[in-house]
């Protein structure tokens, strides 16, 4: 039987491509400098969290079910969907590198940045459950990994504890903020924050194509 943490590890490196995503950190950045910050970062973070865990967890559990009655199935579906998630960032980071902005012009700002910090508590919880999956990187990311702990042979316990460390990984930029903040003081830290957000929004694409060559190398090389 496959021990937990060599599950954890094998599916580290798309929990960090999904935690290095520069627009929920810009998001949870931006709650941090609004008028009610740590419940704004909290309530965005729990739809985030809770959006990953579910589709993880489930994910997880329609592998599992199928590699009941066909192991070797299975197996080779989770490589198909690593080397299709791999061809298909590859793609991506071509198409995200070519739309850079050019030098002195102004990057685009998605127009959920200029609402994030008027929005509801429940808002912001829908925010942040949209934000983890309705993204062109993050679903692929999420069925890689939940469909490659489900064909493993884990325990249904170790299974809903591994889909839960890939989840806390992935989470890791948009929850540390927040202690953060607390511990330092939100108006002590807000110019760091705000230039932080700053140099995010202006190499938003070239951080994003440099995580989706990485990640899709590391994808396609485990297919194979």
């Amino acid at each position: 039987m496959v021990g937990l943490w060599p599950v954890v590890g094998a599916v580290l490196p798309q929990a960090l491509a999904i935690a290095l995503s520069p627009v929920p950190l810009v998001c949870i950045l931006l709650t941090l400098m609004s008028p009610r910050p740590v419940r704004a970062a909290l309530c965005f973070a729990v739809g985030w969290y809770c959006a990953l865990a579910v589709a993880t967890t489930l994910v997880a559990a329609l592998t599992d079910t199928v590699a009941d009655y066909n192991e070797e199935t299975a197996r080779d579906g989770v490589d198909v969907i690593r080397l299709a998630v791999g061809v298909l960032f590859a793609v991506l980071a071509v198409r995200y590198w070519r739309a850079r902005p050019e030098a002195g012009e102004p990057p685009n700002r998605p127009r959920i940045f200029d609402r994030i910090s008027t929005l509801s508590a429940g808002g912001l919880v829908v925010t942040g459950a949209v934000a983890a999956l309705a993204n062109l990187k993050n679903l692929p990311l999420v069925l890689s990994a939940g469909s490659y702990i489900g064909a493993t042979d884990l325990a249904a316990g170790s299974t809903i504890a591994a889909s839960l460390a890939f989840v806390t990984a992935a989470s890791l930029t948009v929850l540390l903020p927040i202690p953060v903040v607390l511990l330092v003081g939100a108006a002590r830290i807000t110019p760091a924050l705000k230039s932080l957000e700053t140099w995010l929004l202006t190499n938003l694409n070239t951080i994003t194509a440099g995580i989706l060559v990485l990640i899709a190398v590391v994808l396609i090389s485990q297919s194979l």
